[in-house]
Protein backbone atom coordinates (compact mmCIF):
# COMPACT_ATOMS: atom_id res chain seq x y z
CA UNK A 1 0.00 0.00 0.00
CA UNK A 2 1.04 3.88 -0.49
CA UNK A 3 2.08 5.93 2.28
CA UNK A 4 -0.54 8.30 1.45
CA UNK A 5 -0.15 10.45 4.51
CA UNK A 6 3.50 11.07 3.39
CA UNK A 7 2.88 11.45 -0.14
CA UNK A 8 0.40 13.99 0.46
CA UNK A 9 2.33 16.06 3.12
CA UNK A 10 3.01 19.20 0.95
CA UNK A 11 -0.06 19.92 0.22
CA UNK A 12 -2.02 22.26 2.17
CA UNK A 13 -5.36 23.31 0.48
CA UNK A 14 -8.37 20.54 1.38
CA UNK A 15 -9.58 20.54 -2.66
CA UNK A 16 -6.06 19.28 -3.45
CA UNK A 17 -6.27 17.06 -1.29
CA UNK A 18 -8.53 15.50 -2.47
CA UNK A 19 -7.73 15.27 -5.64
CA UNK A 20 -4.49 14.45 -5.06
CA UNK A 21 -5.97 10.73 -2.91
CA UNK A 22 -8.09 10.10 -5.84
CA UNK A 23 -5.30 9.95 -7.58
CA UNK A 24 -3.21 7.77 -5.37
CA UNK A 25 -6.41 5.41 -5.41
CA UNK A 26 -6.16 4.89 -8.71
CA UNK A 27 -1.95 4.15 -8.61
CA UNK A 28 -3.10 1.30 -6.21
CA UNK A 29 -5.67 0.23 -8.24
CA UNK A 30 -3.09 0.05 -11.68
CA UNK A 31 -0.62 -1.77 -9.28
CA UNK A 32 -2.84 -4.21 -7.53
CA UNK A 33 -5.20 -5.08 -10.88
CA UNK A 34 -2.24 -4.20 -13.67
CA UNK A 35 -4.95 -2.81 -15.45
CA UNK A 36 -4.99 1.08 -16.63
CA UNK A 37 -7.02 3.77 -14.72
CA UNK A 38 -8.04 7.46 -15.97
CA UNK A 39 -8.79 10.43 -14.34
CA UNK A 40 -11.74 13.33 -15.20
CA UNK A 41 -10.36 16.01 -17.07
CA UNK A 42 -7.89 18.09 -15.26
CA UNK A 43 -6.60 21.86 -15.44
CA UNK A 44 -3.15 22.47 -15.91
CA UNK A 45 -2.92 22.92 -12.26
CA UNK A 46 -4.50 19.68 -11.19
CA UNK A 47 -2.54 17.57 -13.39
CA UNK A 48 0.92 19.06 -11.94
CA UNK A 49 0.03 17.61 -8.70
CA UNK A 50 -1.22 14.83 -10.09
CA UNK A 51 2.49 14.10 -12.10
CA UNK A 52 4.42 15.10 -8.96
CA UNK A 53 2.78 12.56 -7.32
CA UNK A 54 3.08 9.64 -9.58
CA UNK A 55 6.27 10.29 -10.10
CA UNK A 56 7.08 9.13 -6.64
CA UNK A 57 5.14 5.93 -6.93
CA UNK A 58 7.43 3.00 -8.33
CA UNK A 59 6.20 0.48 -11.09
CA UNK A 60 3.67 2.65 -12.57
CA UNK A 61 4.05 5.67 -15.29
CA UNK A 62 1.49 8.30 -16.99
CA UNK A 63 0.27 9.68 -20.78
CA UNK A 64 -1.95 13.28 -20.23
CA UNK A 65 -4.42 13.53 -23.34
CA UNK A 66 -6.99 16.10 -24.05
CA UNK A 67 -7.45 14.94 -27.50
CA UNK A 68 -5.55 17.32 -29.63
CA UNK A 69 -1.81 18.89 -28.70
CA UNK A 70 -2.84 22.10 -27.35
CA UNK A 71 -5.58 20.92 -25.22
CA UNK A 72 -6.23 22.75 -21.72
CA UNK A 73 -8.22 20.31 -19.64
CA UNK A 74 -6.21 16.76 -20.43
CA UNK A 75 -7.30 13.11 -18.68
CA UNK A 76 -4.14 11.80 -17.23
CA UNK A 77 -4.24 7.62 -17.62
CA UNK A 78 -2.16 5.49 -14.99
CA UNK A 79 -0.51 2.64 -16.58
CA UNK A 80 1.60 -0.39 -15.18
CA UNK A 81 5.93 0.82 -15.95
CA UNK A 82 6.07 -2.57 -17.94
CA UNK A 83 3.39 -1.38 -20.15
CA UNK A 84 4.81 0.93 -23.82
CA UNK A 85 3.15 4.96 -23.62
CA UNK A 86 2.25 4.64 -27.68
CA UNK A 87 0.00 1.46 -26.73
CA UNK A 88 -2.19 3.54 -23.60
CA UNK A 89 -5.27 5.18 -24.70
CA UNK A 90 -6.93 7.67 -22.53
CA UNK A 91 -10.98 6.87 -23.09
CA UNK A 92 -11.83 10.40 -24.82
CA UNK A 93 -14.15 11.37 -27.91
CA UNK A 94 -14.37 14.31 -29.91
CA UNK A 95 -18.22 15.12 -30.34
CA UNK A 96 -19.57 18.13 -33.28
CA UNK A 97 -22.11 19.89 -32.14
CA UNK A 98 -23.57 21.63 -35.31
CA UNK A 99 -26.52 23.86 -35.95
CA UNK A 100 -28.04 26.84 -37.86
CA UNK A 101 -26.36 29.58 -36.28
CA UNK A 102 -27.08 32.18 -38.31
CA UNK A 103 -29.69 34.40 -36.32
CA UNK A 104 -28.94 33.06 -32.68
CA UNK A 105 -25.19 34.11 -31.74
CA UNK A 106 -24.23 31.02 -29.20
CA UNK A 107 -21.26 31.05 -26.94
CA UNK A 108 -18.81 29.23 -24.47
CA UNK A 109 -21.36 29.51 -21.97
CA UNK A 110 -24.27 28.20 -23.99
CA UNK A 111 -22.84 24.91 -24.73
CA UNK A 112 -21.54 24.44 -21.35
CA UNK A 113 -24.98 25.17 -19.92
CA UNK A 114 -26.59 22.68 -22.65
CA UNK A 115 -24.44 20.24 -21.65
CA UNK A 116 -25.03 20.42 -17.78
CA UNK A 117 -28.62 20.75 -18.15
CA UNK A 118 -28.41 16.93 -19.07
CA UNK A 119 -27.25 16.31 -15.55
CA UNK A 120 -23.35 15.97 -17.14
CA UNK A 121 -20.48 17.16 -14.48
CA UNK A 122 -17.90 19.23 -15.95
CA UNK A 123 -15.15 17.07 -15.12
CA UNK A 124 -16.22 14.71 -17.47
CA UNK A 125 -15.67 17.41 -20.51
CA UNK A 126 -12.52 18.22 -21.83
CA UNK A 127 -12.62 21.67 -24.01
CA UNK A 128 -14.97 22.91 -25.90
CA UNK A 129 -13.86 24.71 -29.64
CA UNK A 130 -16.39 27.13 -30.59
CA UNK A 131 -16.49 28.25 -34.40
CA UNK A 132 -19.16 30.31 -35.63
CA UNK A 133 -21.12 27.68 -36.79
CA UNK A 134 -20.52 24.45 -34.90
CA UNK A 135 -18.80 23.44 -31.87
CA UNK A 136 -16.31 20.28 -31.00
CA UNK A 137 -16.24 18.84 -27.27
CA UNK A 138 -13.90 16.73 -25.64
CA UNK A 139 -15.95 14.28 -23.50
CA UNK A 140 -15.43 10.95 -21.83
CA UNK A 141 -15.96 8.17 -23.90
CA UNK A 142 -18.47 6.87 -21.83
CA UNK A 143 -20.86 10.11 -22.37
CA UNK A 144 -20.76 10.18 -26.04
CA UNK A 145 -23.89 7.86 -26.87
CA UNK A 146 -25.89 9.63 -24.58
CA UNK A 147 -24.80 13.39 -25.46
CA UNK A 148 -25.49 12.28 -29.21
CA UNK A 149 -28.97 10.76 -28.27
CA UNK A 150 -29.78 13.83 -25.31
CA UNK A 151 -27.95 16.89 -26.89
CA UNK A 152 -30.83 18.40 -29.17
CA UNK A 153 -31.20 21.93 -28.76
CA UNK A 154 -28.56 24.82 -27.58
CA UNK A 155 -29.59 28.09 -26.53
CA UNK A 156 -33.04 26.98 -28.16
CA UNK A 157 -31.22 25.89 -31.69
CA UNK A 158 -31.50 22.57 -32.93
CA UNK A 159 -28.43 21.38 -33.27
CA UNK A 160 -26.83 17.15 -34.34
CA UNK A 161 -24.16 15.74 -32.76
CA UNK A 162 -21.36 13.28 -34.54
CA UNK A 163 -18.78 12.25 -33.57
CA UNK A 164 -15.28 12.93 -35.25
CA UNK A 165 -11.78 11.74 -35.59
CA UNK A 166 -9.09 13.36 -33.79
CA UNK A 167 -7.60 14.02 -37.11
CA UNK A 168 -10.71 16.06 -37.79
CA UNK A 169 -10.95 18.89 -35.33
CA UNK A 170 -10.11 22.17 -35.99
CA UNK A 171 -8.65 24.42 -33.26
CA UNK A 172 -10.06 28.09 -33.69
CA UNK A 173 -7.84 30.60 -33.66
CA UNK A 174 -7.03 32.68 -30.50
CA UNK A 175 -6.61 36.31 -30.37
CA UNK A 176 -4.45 37.95 -28.05
CA UNK A 177 -3.53 41.29 -27.14
CA UNK A 178 -0.50 42.75 -26.61
CA UNK A 179 -0.41 45.29 -22.90
CA UNK A 180 2.82 46.70 -22.09
CA UNK A 181 2.16 48.49 -18.34
CA UNK A 182 3.67 49.39 -15.22
CA UNK A 183 2.57 48.55 -12.02
CA UNK A 184 3.44 49.31 -8.11
CA UNK A 185 4.19 45.91 -6.72
CA UNK A 186 3.47 42.14 -8.21
CA UNK A 187 0.82 41.51 -6.54
CA UNK A 188 -2.25 39.97 -8.35
CA UNK A 189 -4.71 42.66 -7.65
CA UNK A 190 -2.16 45.53 -9.00
CA UNK A 191 -0.96 43.05 -12.52
CA UNK A 192 -4.70 41.65 -13.04
CA UNK A 193 -5.87 45.71 -12.51
CA UNK A 194 -3.43 46.34 -15.41
CA UNK A 195 -4.70 43.25 -17.46
CA UNK A 196 -8.19 43.59 -17.60
CA UNK A 197 -8.46 47.28 -17.09
CA UNK A 198 -9.99 47.54 -14.62
CA UNK A 199 -9.49 49.58 -11.12
CA UNK A 200 -7.41 48.05 -8.65
CA UNK A 201 -10.78 48.24 -6.24
CA UNK A 202 -12.72 46.41 -8.32
CA UNK A 203 -10.50 43.49 -9.18
CA UNK A 204 -9.49 42.90 -5.40
CA UNK A 205 -13.21 43.03 -4.85
CA UNK A 206 -13.32 40.02 -7.76
CA UNK A 207 -10.72 38.34 -5.96
CA UNK A 208 -12.33 38.56 -2.77
CA UNK A 209 -15.46 37.16 -4.04
CA UNK A 210 -13.97 34.17 -5.72
CA UNK A 211 -14.55 35.54 -9.39
CA UNK A 212 -10.11 35.19 -10.25
CA UNK A 213 -8.02 32.26 -10.71
CA UNK A 214 -4.21 32.59 -10.65
CA UNK A 215 -3.31 29.37 -12.91
CA UNK A 216 -6.13 27.60 -12.35
CA UNK A 217 -6.58 27.57 -9.02
CA UNK A 218 -9.20 30.41 -7.44
CA UNK A 219 -7.17 32.90 -5.26
CA UNK A 220 -8.95 34.81 -2.37
CA UNK A 221 -6.05 37.01 -1.53
CA UNK A 222 -5.55 40.45 -3.72
CA UNK A 223 -1.94 40.14 -2.39
CA UNK A 224 -0.84 37.33 -3.49
CA UNK A 225 2.33 37.71 -5.43
CA UNK A 226 2.66 37.21 -9.83
CA UNK A 227 5.57 36.03 -11.18
CA UNK A 228 6.63 35.94 -14.88
CA UNK A 229 4.56 32.97 -17.04
CA UNK A 230 1.86 33.09 -14.41
CA UNK A 231 -1.72 33.19 -15.84
CA UNK A 232 -4.63 35.00 -14.57
CA UNK A 233 -8.08 34.72 -15.40
CA UNK A 234 -11.52 35.90 -14.47
CA UNK A 235 -14.65 34.14 -15.22
CA UNK A 236 -16.57 35.16 -18.58
CA UNK A 237 -13.58 37.35 -19.48
CA UNK A 238 -10.98 35.53 -20.53
CA UNK A 239 -7.06 35.67 -19.04
CA UNK A 240 -4.14 37.52 -18.89
CA UNK A 241 -0.48 35.55 -18.86
CA UNK A 242 2.84 37.78 -17.69
CA UNK A 243 5.30 37.54 -20.65
CA UNK A 244 8.14 39.37 -19.30
CA UNK A 245 9.27 42.09 -16.61
CA UNK A 246 11.03 44.60 -18.26
CA UNK A 247 12.90 46.17 -15.50
CA UNK A 248 12.01 49.87 -13.65
CA UNK A 249 10.78 53.12 -14.75
CA UNK A 250 11.87 56.05 -13.94
CA UNK A 251 8.93 56.51 -11.07
CA UNK A 252 10.47 53.10 -9.86
CA UNK A 253 7.25 51.17 -11.05
CA UNK A 254 7.93 47.76 -12.56
CA UNK A 255 7.15 47.26 -16.26
CA UNK A 256 5.50 44.26 -17.49
CA UNK A 257 4.30 42.92 -21.00
CA UNK A 258 1.21 40.93 -20.64
CA UNK A 259 -0.72 39.09 -23.55
CA UNK A 260 -4.66 39.25 -23.03
CA UNK A 261 -6.41 36.13 -24.47
CA UNK A 262 -10.44 36.23 -25.25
Amino acid sequence: MLDKEKLLSHLERDDEKILANKILDKAEIVIERKNEKSTDFLNPHQRKIARKLIKQISDVNFIEDGGYKRAERKKITIFPDYLFADNVEAPISILKIEGNFNFCHVDHRDYLGALMGLGIKRKVLGDLLIMDDFAQIIVDSDLKDFIKMKLTNVNEVPVEVKEISRDEIIVPTQHTKEIKATVASMRLDSVASAGFGDSRNKISQDIKNKRVKLNWRMEDDPAQDVEVNDIISIRGRGRVEVVKRRGLSNRGRIKLILNRYT
